[in-house]
């Protein structure tokens, strides 16, 4: 007997806000009300989250009477705070709430007081790994040296968000070189084996994001 497979078509998201937050003065200004394209990516073959919106940027955006980008202004690395409903009626970004950084700055149309802008956002994770570097000696099991480096250590990432880690039955040592934080992550996910796993058969982990955090699983368990 064949299994049908069922799909659901593809209807917008229903937008609840979008607020970007000065880094000059802390102050906020909500954009969900001129968006015209959201896309939100995740994936078990990326790191992190992705967003990309795009919207209009008039000349009354802020209690200024100015465009986001000359009032906030909008330079890049702002904070950004989301919630949304996808089309499977999922709420994203409400609890644990969804926070995301300015990356790109794109302009798209100019119209006189009229601008279309287009943004990438990314997890705060993702900019600290372009910057830190990994110099510590780990000794004893893979999945408490992959807590440390995300978690644990304050001289590495330290994210708040929650983390899903799979236990892992091996220990390895190793030094960071001076390695990017997900990039030793990534290399300890193809040495790791599974506790649940008898010796010599499967091995390989997956590192992603969610809304809901980090998740550091095995492909028995996927």
């Amino acid at each position: 007997m064949t299994e049908k497979v069922l799909g659901l078509a593809a209807e917008p998201a229903a937008i609840k806000s979008v607020r970007i937050i000065s880094n000059k003065s802390g102050e906020g200004v909500d954009i969900s009300s001129g968006i015209s394209l959201l896309m939100y990516f995740e994936s078990i073959l990326q790191d992190t989250l992705r967003v990309t919106i795009r919207f209009v940027d008039s000349g009354d955006s802020t209690k200024e009477g100015k465009t986001v980008r000359e009032g906030l202004p909008l330079v890049g690395q702002e904070r950004v705070e989301i919630e949304f409903e996808d089309n499977n009626e999922v709420s994203i970004g409400a609890d644990p709430k969804l926070v995301l950084y300015v990356n790109k700055i794109t302009p798209v149309e100019n119209d006189t007081n009229i601008e279309l802008i287009q943004i990438e956002l990314v997890s705060k994770e993702f900019i600290l790994n372009e910057k830190i570097r990994v110099n510590t000696r780990y000794d004893g099991k893979i999945s408490d040296h992959i807590e440390d480096i995300l978690k644990n250590n304050e001289n590495y990432l330290a994210t708040e968000k929650d983390l899903d880690i799979e236990e892992v039955k091996n220990n390895f040592n190793f030094i960071g070189n001076n390695k990017k934080p997900f990039f030793m992550v990534n290399a300890l996910s193809k040495k790791s084996v599974p506790a649940s796993t008898g010796e010599g058969e499967s091995a390989g982990y997956f590192f992603y994001e969610t809304s809901n955090g980090f998740h550091f699983k095995s492909l028995d368990t996927l």
